[in-house]
C-alpha cells in the first residue's frame, strides 16, 4: 500500500459524545483481542500520572504510619503473622486506604461515565471490594507465612514493605473502580462468591464440614462464618446492582415492558433470597427453620425463571433457550439423585444445585446485557481514500 493511501472508519455521533472525544484531540487507537478501543492520548497520559504519583504517595504515607505503629510498640524486629505483625498492619491499612481509593474513583466514574449506578450500588461496591482485598490479602500471608515459617524483620524493612503491600493494593482498587462497566461488577459478583466460599472452607477450621451440608459453613460450630455469611449477603446486593443497572436501560416497568418487569421482580426476588441465606444462618433454633424456607424460596424463583424463560424472554435465542431448559432437566436430575437413589450427598447435591444455577445466572446477566447495551456495537465501514482526496 503507497503511502498517499489511507483507511478511515465511521463512528456515530452518539459514540464519540459517549466517550467524551472532540474532533481536534489526539486519539490513541488499541488493537487487542480482536477489538479497536478508541482513548484520548491526554486523558490516557493524565490518568497514568495521577496513577502513579497515587500508589507513590500510598506508599510512602503507608510507610510512615506503620513504621510509628512498630515504634510505638517498642518492635525491634515485627513478625509475619499475629498482633502487631506485617500482615495485620498491611491489610489494616490496605483495607482503609484502599476502601477510599475505590469510593472515591467510583464516584468519579458515575459522575463521567456511569450514570447508571446510584448511591446504594456505589456502598454495595465499595463493600464487596473491601471484602475481596481482605480475602486475597489474608489468603497471601498465610501462604507467604508457611514459606518463611517464623521469619522477623527490623522496623525499617517491615515499613518499606508494608508500604509497597499497601500501596499496589489501592493501585488495584482504582484501577478497578475506574474502569468499572457490566463486567466489572459481574466478575465483582464472581469473585466475592467463590472467593468468599473458597476462603470460607480453608479457614472454617472443621475439616469435616463437607460431611454436614453446604450451609454449615455459616453457623456458629465452625470458625470465620462471618465470612460465609457475609460473602452470601452482599453477593446478594451486587446482583440486585446488576438488576437495577440493567433493567432501567431496557425499561422494565410495568406499563412499557410488562414481560420484562416480571423478570426485573423474579430476580430482584432471587437477589434478596440469596442475601437472606447468609443474614439467617443454619443454626440450631428458629434460624434454622427460616434459613430452610429462604432456600425452598431460592429454588422456586430460579425454577419459575428456567420455567417461563420462552415467555419472560419471547426474543431470547434458541440456543439460550435449550440452555436453560437443560439447566432445569439437570437440577431435577440432581434432586432425584440426592433424595431418591441417594447416589449424591447433600453437600454434594448442593454443590452441584449451586453450580448449575450460578453457571444459568451468569448467561441470563450476558443476554440481558446484550439486550440492553446495544450500544456497545454499532454498524460501520471502513472507507479507503488517497491524501489527495481529503
Amino acid at each position: 500500500m503507497s503511502d498517499s493511501e489511507k483507511y478511515y472508519i465511521e463512528i456515530p455521533e452518539a459514540v464519540v459524545n459517549a466517550n467524551r472525544i472532540h474532533a481536534t484531540s489526539d486519539i490513541t487507537a488499541v488493537f487487542s483481542n480482536g477489538r479497536i478501543t478508541l482513548k484520548e492520548k491526554s486523558a490516557d497520559n493524565q490518568n497514568e500520572r495521577s496513577s502513579i504519583r497515587g500508589f507513590l504517595l500510598i506508599s510512602l504515607l503507608a510507610g510512615i504510619l506503620a513504621f510509628i505503629v512498630f515504634h510505638i510498640q517498642e518492635l525491634k524486629t515485627v513478625p509475619l503473622r499475629g498482633g502487631n505483625s506485617i500482615a495485620q498492619v498491611s491489610i489494616y491499612l490496605s483495607l482503609f486506604f484502599g476502601t477510599l481509593a475505590f469510593f472515591g474513583t467510583v464516584i468519579k466514574v458515575k459522575k463521567h461515565k456511569l450514570s447508571e449506578l446510584k448511591w446504594r450500588h456505589i456502598i454495595t461496591l465499595t463493600i464487596a471490594a473491601a471484602l475481596i482485598l481482605f480475602a486475597v490479602l489474608a489468603m497471601f500471608f498465610k501462604i507467604f507465612s508457611t514459606a518463611f515459617i517464623g521469619l522477623r524483620l527490623d522496623m525499617y524493612t517491615t515499613s518499606i514493605l508494608v508500604g509497597l503491600v499497601v500501596g499496589i493494593s489501592t493501585y488495584s482498587l482504582s484501577a478497578a473502580a475506574n474502569s468499572i462497566n457490566f463486567s466489572t461488577i459481574t466478575y465483582t459478583l464472581i469473585a466475592l462468591l467463590f472467593g468468599g466460599i473458597l476462603f470460607s472452607m480453608i479457614t472454617n477450621g472443621r475439616p469435616d464440614w463437607w460431611q454436614h451440608n453446604f450451609s454449615y459453613l455459616g453457623t456458629e460450630n465452625v470458625k470465620n462464618a462471618m465470612y460465609f455469611n457475609f460473602t452470601l449477603i452482599f453477593s446478594g446486593l451486587i446482583m440486585l446492582t446488576l438488576v437495577d443497572y440493567l433493567f432501567s436501560g431496557l425499561h422494565a416497568t410495568f406499563n412499557q415492558n410488562r414481560r420484562m418487569f416480571y423478570l426485573r421482580i423474579l430476580f430482584s426476588l432471587l437477589a434478596i433470597t440469596l442475601a437472606g441465606v447468609g443474614l439467617f444462618p443454619n443454626n440450631p433454633g428458629w434460624t434454622h427453620t427460616v434459613h430452610d424456607h429462604i432456600a425452598q424460596l431460592l429454588v422456586l424463583w430460579i425454577l419459575i425463571m428456567i420455567v417461563g424463560i420462552k415467555w419472560l424472554l419471547p426474543d431470547a435465542s434458541h440456543e439460550f433457550t435449550v440452555t436453560s431448559y437443560t439447566v432445569g432437566v439437570l437440577l431435577i436430575l440432581s434432586d432425584i439423585l440426592f433424595q431418591h437413589l441417594h447416589y449424591l450427598s447433600l453437600t454434594g447435591f448442593e454443590v452441584t444445585a449451586c453450580g448449575l444455577v450460578f453457571f444459568w445466572l451468569i448467561l441470563l446477566l450476558l443476554h440481558l446485557r446484550n439486550l440492553a447495551l446495544p450500544e456497545a456495537q454499532f454498524q460501520t465501514k471502513i472507507i479507503k481514500a488517497n491524501s489527495s482526496s481529503i
